[in-house]
This record gives structure tokens, sequence and C-alpha cells, in this order.
């Protein structure tokens, strides 16, 4: 395989939103999980497989969200947390010398029972090179050093994690292959390393305490290790979806990955490591083949990680997944996603924080809203169903999202966080655009909620609560003297125009009742037509249009680019972006979402009558030209259909 150069045609899907599956000890499925269909991925590829043109093969690009990492495992932060605080009881962890020598036991001949896993042993090494309590030093054959025996040698992981951040260095940047580069030992000719204490420990942050305890309630912080043991949960729970790619690259395609709002941790060089391991375990088991059996050669080179937020193949297709034109999904950096001064820690949108807080804990109690459109409006039918359980949700989770919205803030108040003119240039030598060309990309997505410093100021900062608060009162004391105005004077004046003996005495007063009973329901009954009327109301798809304002920038350096591919919404759609008078017009295709979807009175629309579409784009070489289709698969006929979509909006 490694010695074939195929041509390549194309398949896009996205938001397939993978999490935490299905559990066998407890038989059942993770409440928060929304995709189910392992199996039937698995079929779609061996159909993709088969119908391949001969001497091509297929490129499969996931086109953000395939991965969601935001659903959490709560058992595998209980089971973390256990053995931080077993360690905090047994050990002073301000002597280095204790830190040591736990991780001595850890690495030596100590029964495995007594140890860690290793997953657990990963995060916390990584905690303790980040805070500087240990180094690595290494072990030299030609000294003979005698302490070897007592002192076991680090694992081959943990010198990988070490040589990723050298203690004092916590955000170390640089390279082209990602956002952490790996730094050498001090001493290249050494077979063995082992840990040993240092001499003077950096000073512990403030928030670290109020980080652990953020942990425990809502699941780790994306940093390198622990985004790689949430995507080892995932993997745990869906081994068929990575076994299917096993078989898939195996057959000699291949994938690549472009990072979603919901798997933006795929930007971490551990994580990729991680995901890449994963699918080589399961390459024995998806042939058949014994365990042991070697891999094929080029089998990880055939799974690609986009570095930033789009893809570009020139003449043919522009992917992205489109979060960047949503102001709440929106990345500052969507090149570099890194908390300013703090290479270990990712910059999250705001609605990533969102879901953290408060949307975990709604869909643990109602698992379904998020698979209706228009969630505001499901939003408000929860708040009126039961009010009492959404201000408590509210109430208890406000704090957390504000004080990490917040750290968010005041780390952008220090320094730009918007993408570097060394940003642009690198990212253009990558995809051969220029940088300027590149910049202007990232300026048609909308302005992040931490770009808008008005704005952010008055959600996130303490002037901006007091002014909320100020406002809140005179909204609700305008609310309260409007109601007491109307009611009392303006109703009584208006009934009072109607002289009480109009007609005769009973006549004029009744007269005045019927008014006054009118005047009375007029506000509630203008507010729920108010009400029902917005709930008909539909945004209009917004990536229809980004997709046409960078076919405006990309029309004249590449006017040949026929395709505009995007998920994030999940609406399947394809639409017009230019006519040309050639016939070969441009198109913007939406590859929807293989996540269960439930819409009252759109079930024709919705793979005629199934809430789950598995929809997908394909683009197949034809002439000297790709053409397009968008299209669902139909698993129960082993084929695919063409998708039906609504009309475009106008």
């Amino acid at each position: 395989m490694s010695g074939e150069h195929p041509e390549w045609d194309y398949l896009f899907v996205s938001d397939l939103h993978l999490s935490l599956g299905y559990d066998p000890q407890r038989r059942a499925y993770h409440p928060r999980e929304d995709f189910f269909f392992d199996e039937v991925f698995f079929r779609w590829l061996r159909w993709a497989d088969q119908s391949c043109a001969g001497g091509r093969r297929w490129e499969l690009v996931f086109v953000g969200d395939v991965l969601d990492f935001f659903p959490v495992d709560q058992d595998m932060v209980a089971q973390y947390y256990r053995e931080r605080d077993r360690r905090r009881r047994e050990l002073d962890l301000s002597a280095p010398a204790h830190v040591a020598r736990y991780w001595q036991r850890q690495f030596g001949a100590q029964a495995p029972g007594e140890r860690a896993p290793e997953w657990v042993q990963r995060l916390i090494f990584e905690d303790d090179v980040l805070a500087g309590r240990i180094e690595l030093q290494p072990v030299l054959p030609e000294r003979g050093d005698a302490s070897l025996p007592q002192a076991a040698p680090a694992p081959a992981w943990a010198l990988r994690l070490y040589r990723r951040y050298r203690p004092g260095t916590p955000g170390a940047e640089g390279g082209e292959g990602g956002p952490l580069a790996p730094r050498a030992p001090a001493v290249e000719t050494a077979d063995a390393f082992r840990v040993a204490g240092v001499q003077d420990l950096p000073p512990v942050r403030a928030d670290r305490r109020r980080d652990e305890d953020f942990e425990r309630r809502y699941g780790f912080l994306p940093t390198p290790e622990k985004s790689a043991a949430k995507l080892d949960a995932i993997y745990r729970g869906h081994p068929l979806f990575f076994r299917a790619l096993a078989w898939f690259i195996g057959r000699g395609h291949r994938v690549v990955f472009l990072r979603g709002n919901h798997d933006l941790e795929l930007c971490w060089p551990q994580v990729q490591e991680r995901l890449r391991e994963w699918v080589a375990r399961e390459y024995p088991a998806a042939f058949g083949y014994d365990e042991g059996h070697p891999l094929a050669a080029d089998l990880e080179e055939r799974i690609d990680f986009r570095p930033g937020w789009f893809y570009y193949r020139p003449g043919i297709f522009y992917a992205e997944h489109g979060c960047q034109y949503d102001v709440l999904n929106a990345s500052p950096n969507p090149i570099h996603p890194l908390m300013p001064g703090n290479g270990t820690f990712l910059n999250p949108d705001v609605g990533c924080l969102g879901v953290t807080c408060f949307h975990n804990h709604l869909e643990q109690a109602h698992p379904a809203w998020e698979n209706r459109p228009d969630q505001g409006v499901v939003l408000l039918e929860l708040v009126r169903q039961d009010p009492l359980k959404m201000l408590g949700i509210l109430v208890r989770h406000a704090p957390d999202f504000l004080r990490m919205a917040r750290r968010l803030w005041l780390a952008g108040k220090k320094t730009d966080l918007e993408p570097t003119q060394e940003d642009f240039a690198r990212y253009g030598r990558i995809l051969g655009l220029e940088p300027e060309l590149v910049r202007q990309i990232y300026r048609e997505g909308d302005t992040p909620l931490l770009l808008r410093p008005l704005l952010a100021w008055l959600l996130f900062s303490p002037g901006g609560h007091a002014v909320k608060a100020l406002a809140l009162l005179a909204l609700s004391a305008t609310a309260v003297g409007l109601g007491v105005l109307w009611y009392l004077v303006v109703v009584p004046a208006l009934a009072g125009l109607i002289p009480s003996d109009f007609l005769f005495a009973t006549a004029g007063q009744a007269l005045q009742l019927l008014v006054r009973i009118f005047l009375w329901l007029a506000p509630p009954v203008a507010y729920a037509l108010r009400r029902r009327r917005k709930q008909h109301l539909h945004l209009k798809p917004f990536l229809p249009d980004a997709a046409r304002r960078i076919h405006a920038h990309l029309r004249a350096e590449d006017p040949d680019l026929q395709y505009y591919v995007a998920g994030h919404d999940h609406l399947p759609d394809l639409q017009p972006v230019e006519r040309r008078g050639d016939g070969r017009h441009v198109y913007y295709l939406n590859t929807g979402s293989w996540t269960p979807y439930f819409a009252e009175g759109t079930r024709r629309l919705c793979a005629l009558g199934q809430e789950v579409q598995f929809t997908f784009a394909r683009l197949v070489k034809d002439g000297d030209g790709y053409e397009a289709d968008l299209l669902r698969w139909n698993d129960e006929a082993g084929r695919p259909d063409p998708q039906i979509v609504p009309p475009a909006a106008s």
C-alpha cells in the first residue's frame, strides 16, 4: 500500500457526535450519547469501498464534530481524584523526594494491583511535570550508574510527555507540528531515564484549587493528557467505529479530521497520537488477524488532522465545520486555539463553557431536547413545564460558568486573542495560499463573543454584573409601573369615556364593564400572540451566505473551485453559490448529521420520515472536474439515495 499513488475521490460526513457510547457493564448507552450507529457506519464504509472506481481511492473527510468531548464520564473523574486524594494523604507533595519515590514505585516492580492504572498515571504525571515537582534524569550506561536498580526507568509514554514540556517551561510552543513542540532531554545518548526530585518548586497557581473543584463537578479541563483520557472513554464506548476506520484505511483509503466546536481538543498532538493508537489496536480484529499481526505499512500516515479550521483542495473544494460563523461557537484563534500565556490549556469558545456547565446537566434530565430544531423555543417550553428545576440548574451552575468565562475574558484582555501574522503565514504555507487571503477568510467569520469588548465586559465583568442588576431592577420597576399605570389609570379612564347613563342606566354600566374586561385582557393576549408568532419563526441558514462571501475571495485565486462543504447546523442542504455560463456551477453542500433529529411537520424532508438521516456528500472525478451529490445512506437497502432538502430560504 505504501508504494501506491492512487487518485482520490472524496466523501464528506460531519456531526456524528460520538461520545461515551455503550457501557457493557450497565448494558446501556450513556444518557448523553447521540450516536448509536457504529454498525451502520461500518456497512456504509464497506459500500464505499465496493463502489470505489478502479485505480482510485476515497479520502473520507470528517467535517468537524465527529467526536464529542463534552459528555463527562463521572466514574473516570472520580477514579482520578481518588488517586489524587490518596497521594495527598500519604505524601508531602511539597517535598520533591516524596514525589520522586512515588513515581519510582509506580514505574518499578510494585505489584500491578497496587499501581494506579496507566491512564491515571499519565494524568498525574502531567500534573507533576507542569507543577515542576519532578524531573527525568538520564541514566548513562558508561557511568555504570548503580542507582538504576533502585530507580526504575520511566516508561516511553512518560518520556514522550516530559519531552513535550519540561519543568519550568509549561507553555513551550513552536514548530510546525502542533501547539506543543517536543523538547529534547538534557543528554541525548542515554538509554534510560529515571524520576528525580527538583531543587526549587515554582509557586502554586492561586486558581489551581478552583480548577480542581470545577473538574470534580464538570469533568476534565482541556489539557493535553486529560483530553486524551476523554478520547479513551469515547473509544471504550465505540470500539467498532475505530475498527471500521482501521478496516477502511487498511483497504487503501485515508481519513482526514477537521476540528469543530465539539472536538476542538483534536488539536492536541497527544489526542491525535491516541486516536491513531486505537485505530491501530483495532486493525487485526478488522481483518480477522491474530493479535500481534503486523500493521499496514502506512496505516497511521493515512490518518490526517488538519492544523486549522478549513481544508482546501485547489480546483476541487473548500471545507470547514462552520462554527466560525456562529458568535457563541466561533473560536478567537482557530489556527492556534490555546489560552494566552498557557500552552497547556485550550481557549474554548463561550458556547463550549455553556455546554459544559448547563447543557450537560439539562440533557441528563431531558436527553432529547438538543435533537429538536429551534432549541431556544424548546428551552422556553422546558422553563414553562418545570420552572423550579430550570431555575435550580441556573442557580447551581451560573457562578461556575461566569468564573470560567471571566477567566477567558481576562486572558484576552492581556493579549490579542486573534491569530497573529505568523499564524496566517504558517497556515498559508500549508494551504498554498497567501497569508493575506487566509486573513480575509478569517475576517468573514462572525466576531467571537470574547472579541466584542463591550459585550464581553457586560456579560463577564463585575461592573457588567452590576449594570445588568441595575438594568433588571429598572426593567422590573418599569414593568410594575406600566402595569399599575395601565390597570389603575388608563383602563378606568378609557372605560370612563362611556357615560354610565349611556342609552339607559344599565346599558352604560354594562358597556363600561365590557371595555374594562377587554382592556384588562389586552396585554396578556398580545403577549401570547407574539410568542406564538415567534415559535413559527426560524433562523435563516447562515452558512450558505458564508460560502458566498468566501467564494468572493477565492474566485480570483482559484477560478476552478466548485464546492464549499460545511456542517455544524445539522441541516443537510445543497444550494448554488454561483451560476456560470459554461455549466460548471459553484455549489454549497451541508453534510447534515447522523444524530437523531425530531421535527414535527418536516418528516418528509428528514430522510422520508426517519428521524436519522445518515447524510453525506460525495465528490467523484468526472472528466476534467468533479461531480458532487448530497446523499443519504439507506441502510435497509444497502445503497445511497438522493437526499431531499427543503427549498432555499428567501
